[in-house]
């Protein structure tokens, strides 16, 4: 009887071996759920980026269609002031083509405004209408390359002429820095 006894005893499982399975499944566990979110976080940063970059490549297009084909009439005047730290700029273009419907003759202005608690947004006026193009930047200047001196100025106000080319510096919150350089060409109609 006893030798039947020690066999059943055999093939049953310990309580302690129990709970070193029990330990070794959560941890499998803890460490599949730490991977999977770490993997959720980065598809989402990812997606962040990519949502930044769509933007920032459409208004360098924006920019370069605005700037590409000024009438000859264009006004061009560029002011750079500071205020709280931060440069805050505003390119304004008279007797252009509305961005927004092609209406002749209008006057449209990018402008950055500082935020509470820091940072900056970047606005977009024509005529009556208004337009926040982004709410995150940390850095948004525009320069002109001054014909006499090749420096880049963080103003123009020469009405009677235009720059040849104009630089935009610019940085969303968490992002990197960024320049794009545009061409001026001035039509004659």
């Amino acid at each position: 009887m006893k030798v039947l006894h020690q066999s059943s005893r055999a093939k049953a499982f310990t309580l302690l071996e129990v709970i070193i399975v029990l330990a070794i499944t959560a941890l499998v566990l803890g460490a599949v759920y730490s991977l999977a979110q770490g993997t959720l976080v980065l598809a989402d940063d990812v997606r962040r980026a990519e949502r930044r970059d769509a933007r920032i490549q459409a208004f360098t297009t924006f920019c370069e269609h605005l700037l590409a084909e000024l009438p000859a009439a264009a006004v061009l005047n560029l002011t750079t002031t500071e205020e709280h730290g931060q440069y805050l700029t505003r390119l304004e273009l008279e007797h252009v083509r509305s961005p927004f419907d092609e209406t002749p003759d209008c006057r449209v202005a990018l402008f950055t405004q500082g935020q509470p608690g820091g940072g900056m947004r970047l606005m977009l006026t024509c005529q009556d209408a208004s337009v926040v193009l982004f709410e995150d930047l940390a850095q948004c200047e525009w320069r002109v390359l001054q014909p006499g001196t090749q420096q880049w100025a963080p103003f123009w106000s020469d009405g009677g002429t235009h720059p040849k080319l104009m630089k935009l510096m610019m940085a969303q919150a968490g992002g990197e820095a960024s320049e794009r350089v545009f061409w001026i060409v001035q039509t004659v109609r």
